[in-house]
């Protein structure tokens, strides 16, 4: 790696870079009570509840962090409305609870959102949604203002125990519509979840604060790992050897590979269904406006529900649903693309939507549990799965399903199991724990302290909460710098992102560091300057830099659509 100065912390003392720190203790520890395997959201809460609990505690990727379904989101905190269809109960309740827990600790990333449902029935479908909650049926059909009411009831008792959110609101008179909505529609009924605005960035929020606990706690991304009978022998992809450790307990939460992870692990396990799901976004000033600040759910037309919702200055819609046996599937098939276009094209009857408006998507395999039934009505709660494999020492436990809202529980239930077995006992819980960017944070106090722009102070502000007090010396001076084609991001912010949270390719960077693919779409120019300041930073040779700047280009999560059109043209 090429020198640099060390990351200031908010203290004014340094730290040094993410991935240096993890290497120099990864090459110190030779045991470890805890080995996580998988770096997303369930994994990374799994370990900064373990760390907080004295737990010494190692996390790989064989990726990047927040990879996978972690960033392929709809960016909502949510009870799980639908789910009570399916007779969910206790995932409801868990989430109702764990989405008010977010909004209260991790107030500068998740805020309340209001969501409109356009109906188009008052009572007809009823009968079938009754005949689904019973059980009897997994025929979809249209959803009723009756049916909505009953549901809605049940799941704002489900909310009501912290922080709660305003009850819902009915509007029967269309003169009380948002415009353009169709003719056929009824009432409009409006309900309130949480919508998360930087995901990734709360989940390395939690890697920061795990890794503050003490040199017992490493992460690394872009690891390999190999058995080595009851070791592991752990390289960096770019650098190699790294360590060899023994842990006492495995946890497996890989996601979308934990049956082929098991398997390399020495065992057989057939836990997981895949669904694959995809989100457009999109750049449409007229749809932006229309929608002001609030989401719509509303049905397709055949019974199945869409989910769109303002992300900034765009829309975000989604999701689909198609099952999957591969973990690394990425492609979004046009099929997906042209029933989410035509969704949203029948929103408003004014407003027009096409493949133009497409800037980037995104997609994840969602991990469910194995199971029958179709995939919309496969279950979405979570399991905690213990195994013995021949050869290992140490337990193996599988995380198994669950959903984004639940992460905090997920690993809350994951690291009692670990304590357990390591015969401990929990002194801290993450309940009421607030996340570090909550913290108190002005932008008076960025711009008189770090010599900052006040505009450049606010976004700081928006996008990292109290870190921002940790980004804005290096935003100061030469770090003020817009990063070509992106304007709104400076080149301190890209300096950050990989020293203080471990990015080392363009990936990394425009898909879980920043919104570089939001906005107007990520711009070519833009891959180069970034390809030039992780040259700098980390000494990754030019030429490997060049194959991802090629690599997305004709990436369509990257570029939306028109990386598939420029390639043909190529």
């Amino acid at each position: 790696m090429t020198g640099h100065s060390d990351i200031p912390r908010a203290d004014g003392a340094p730290s040094a870079p993410l991935r240096e720190t993890a290497k120099a203790r990864l090459s110190g520890l030779t045991e470890v009570d805890v080995l996580i395997l998988g770096g997303g959201v369930n994994g990374i809460a799994t370990l900064r509840d373990l760390a907080l609990n004295g737990v010494s505690c190692v996390l790989l990727d064989t990726g990047d962090f927040a990879a996978g379904a972690s960033s392929a989101s709809s960016r909502m905190a949510h009870g799980g409305l639908r789910y009570l269809e399916g007779r969910e109960f206790r995932l409801v309740a868990e989430s109702a609870r764990e989405r008010n827990r977010l909004i209260a600790n991790a107030g500068h990333i998740v805020k309340p959102l209001a969501i409109n449902v356009p109906l188009d029935h008052l009572v007809s479908g009823i009968a079938g949604s009754v005949a689904r909650f019973l059980g009897l049926s997994r025929r979809g059909g249209p959803l009723s203002l009756a049916a909505l009411e009953g549901a809605l009831r049940l799941y704002e008792a489900y909310g009501r125990r912290e922080h709660p959110l305003p009850a819902h609101r009915t509007r029967l008179r269309r003169a009380a519509f948002p415009a353009g909505l169709p003719g056929r529609t009824r009432a409009m009924v409006t309900y309130f979840d949480g919508q998360i605005t930087q995901p990734e960035g709360l989940m390395f929020e939690m890697i920061a604060e795990a890794m503050a606990q003490g040199p017992q706690i490493a992460v690394l991304n872009h690891a390999t790992w190999q058995r080595d009978g009851a070791a592991f022998v752990i390289a960096d992809r770019f650098d190699g050897a790294v360590g060899r450790i023994a842990p006492k307990i495995v946890i497996n939460a890989t996601g979308a590979w934990i049956d082929r992870v098991n398997a390399a692990l020495g065992g057989e396990t057939r836990y997981l269904r895949g669904v694959k799901g995809a989100h457009l976004v999109l750049d449409n000033p007229a749809l932006h406006a229309r929608m002001n600040g609030e989401a719509y759910y509303f049905d397709d037309g055949t019974g199945r529900m869409v989910i769109t919702l303002p992300v900034g200055d765009n829309v975000l819609v989604g999701t689909t649903e198609v099952e999957t046996t591969e973990p690394d599937d990425q492609e979004v098939a046009d099929r997906e693309i042209g029933y989410l276009l035509r969704a949203m094209d029948g929103l408003f009857s004014d407003v027009s939507v096409t493949e133009e408006h497409i800037v980037s998507m995104t997609t994840g395999i969602r991990p469910l549990r194995r199971g029958t039934g179709s995939v919309t009505s496969a279950a979405r709660d979570h399991a905690l799965e213990e195994d013995r494999f021949a050869g290992l020492d140490a337990p193996v436990l599988s995380l198994v399903g669950g959903k984004w809202t639940t992460f905090r529980a997920f690993g809350e239930e994951t690291a009692d199991r670990a304590l357990t077995l390591l015969g401990r006992s929990r002194q801290v819980s993450t309940a009421s724990r607030a996340y570090p960017g909550a913290a108190p944070c002005s932008t008076d106090a960025l711009t008189q302290n770090h010599h900052i722009a006040p505009v450049l102070a606010e976004r700081l502000l928006h996008r990292y909460g109290a870190l921002a007090r940790e980004v804005a010396p290096l935003c100061a001076g030469s770090g003020a710098t817009p990063l070509s084609g992106a304007p709104d991001y400076c080149h301190g912010e890209i300096l950050w992102a990989i020293r203080a949270r471990g990015a080392q390719r363009i990936e990394d960077i425009v898909l879980r560091r920043t919104r570089l693919t939001f906005g107007h779409g990520l711009r070519p120019e833009t891959l180069d300057a970034l390809a030039a300041i992780l040259h700098t930073e980390t000494g990754r040779p030019a030429d490997a830099l060049a194959a991802e700047i090629r690599g997305a280009l004709g990436d369509p999560r990257l570029m939306g659509p028109r990386a598939y059109r420029e390639e043909d043209a190529a």
